[in-house]
This record gives structure tokens, C-alpha cells and sequence, in this order.
């Protein structure tokens, strides 16, 4: 199981590398795409200045956000009216948290344009705005500009890459991390290594090259093993013994006469 685990963590580790890579390769050239797509300046259906009105053709599949210009970015009032051909009166409603949220920066990067007020149209119709403020008021399409987004393929890349990548980088992390506890954790094994223990009989049969299974005792003499003795070396023999029991036969004597000779005193 550790050896598959460790194949799947360099996988992971090969594979998360190679899309955080890719978004950073892909990072500047997709931030430059969404700055030039999100500015309100540059992307929007009707702009208005203090006291203009207008008509556009809205749809009720549209999501509709009418932004103001605010360098300090701060929240500020509305200040617009939205109605009808008839006269009817379009309220929409306050931005919620995520629309207050959606602030929008400038062709330079900072952040100017403030979100006021959301429309969700029940009709596709023609409608007249007015702007009651004293700052430019512009309204946007939401749906339009994140369509917009996602068909760039930069863009595209990029958040793949950034929402696969560094997730599966923690994992793989984590999994590490789970083998290497592991790892310390199992017990050591120990290696035994079994040999046969030769007998003293074995032993000495592989000393001494003796097949077959009768093996003389190594405290007994074998006769088979002594060398032949000459006819030489046989006299030598009997002369050594003979001297030997002369000089025992003397040195017995003399003791004897001691013995008289201290007994007679």
C-alpha cells in the first residue's frame, strides 16, 4: 500500500507543479483581460451625466447594475430613476452583499467605480433612465461581461489551472505527510538470517575429508595414521628402554643402602 501511495503522491506532485506553472505563466495576461473587461468605463449600455436621461431595450434575462464614479470608494447614494414607456416606475432594489462587493477598478487598476443599484427587468422593454446626481451614473449588463470572461481563453486557463493547481497541491501535501507518519511508525523488522550449526563430527569430517558416517574419536590414536617404524628405529627404542630401566634399578638401590645405613645408625 505504501509503494502505490507514493507513486499516486509523486503523480499528484508532478501534476499539481505542472497547472501552478501554467498559471502563472498565464497570470498576467489573464489579470490584463479581466481589468479591460471590467472596466465600467469601457463595457457598459447607457453613460449619463449629472441630469441626462435615456432609453435602452432591456431583457428580463439581463442582470442589470447601475454603477456611479467615486474615487474614494466609498458607498454613495443612487440618485437615478428607471421607468417604464408607460411611466411606470422601476424600483429595483440595493445592492446586496456580493454586489457591494463588486466594486470595479479603472483602466489603470484602481478602484472608482461603486455599485448603487440592481435591476432584474420582468419584460424585455424599452426604458427610460434618469440621472438625478451629480456624479456620471452607468449601467451595465452582469451577465454580459462575465459571458465575456469566460469566452477568453486566458482567463479560462488561468482559473483552471489556479482552482485545480494549488488544491491539489495541499493534498498531495497532506498525503506526504500521512506516508512519512506512517513510515515512521511501522516497526522495524529484523532480518534473521538461518544457517545450519555443523557438529563437532562434521566438522571434523570436513577437516579431515573422511566420507562415510563412522568417524574416529579425535582422542584416540589411529594407528592407521602413524608412520612405519624401521628396524632402526626399533633398536633405538629398546635401547632407550633399557637404559631407563637400569637407571630406575640403581637409583631404587641406592635408596635402599640410605635407608640401611640410617636404620643401623
Amino acid at each position: 500500500m505504501e509503494g502505490r501511495g507514493k507513486i499516486w503522491v509523486k503523480r499528484f506532485t508532478g501534476v499539481s507543479l505542472f497547472l501552478i506553472i501554467i498559471f502563472v505563466a498565464s497570470w498576467s495576461q489573464s489579470t490584463e483581460s479581466i481589468v479591460e473587461k471590467m472596466d465600467v468605463d469601457e463595457n457598459h449600455i447607457i453613460k449619463l451625466e449629472s441630469g441626462e436621461q435615456g432609453s435602452l431595450e432591456l431583457s428580463k434575462i439581463g442582470y442589470y447594475i447601475a454603477f456611479r464614479f467615486n474615487e474614494n470608494g466609498s458607498q454613495i447614494e443612487p440618485e437615478l430613476r428607471m421607468t417604464d414607456m408607460e411611466g411606470n416606475n422601476i424600483e429595483g432594489r440595493e445592492p446586496g452583499l456580493i454586489e457591494s462587493n463588486n466594486k470595479r477598478p479603472n483602466a489603470s487598476g484602481k478602484i472608482v467605480y461603486i455599485p448603487v443599484r440592481v435591476f432584474e427587468i420582468q419584460n424585455d422593454a424599452e426604458y427610460i433612465l434618469v440621472n438625478d446626481g451629480d456624479t456620471t451614473l452607468w449601467l451595465i449588463d452582469e451577465l454580459d461581461i462575465q459571458a465575456s470572461l469566460f469566452s477568453d481563453w486566458w482567463v479560462v486557463v488561468s482559473m483552471i489551472s489556479c482552482f485545480l493547481g494549488f488544491p491539489m497541491a495541499i493534498i498531495t501535501l497532506i498525503m506526504g505527510l500521512i506516508l512519512w507518519r506512517r513510515k515512521d511508525k511501522s516497526p522495524e523488522k529484523e532480518i534473521i538470517i538461518q544457517q545450519n550449526i555443523m557438529t563437532t563430527d562434521e566438522l571434523f569430517k570436513k577437516y579431515n575429508s573422511i566420507e562415510g558416517n563412522q568417524v574416529p574419536n579425535p582422542f584416540m590414536k589411529n594407528e592407521s595414521s602413524l608412520p612405519e617404524l624401521t628396524a632402526e628405529d626399533k633398536l633405538e627404542d629398546i635401547d632407550i628402554e633399557n637404559s631407563d630401566k637400569k637407571e630406575t634399578e640403581s637409583q631404587r638401590e641406592e635408596s635402599e643402602n640410605n635407608w640401611k645405613n640410617w636404620d643401623e645408625g
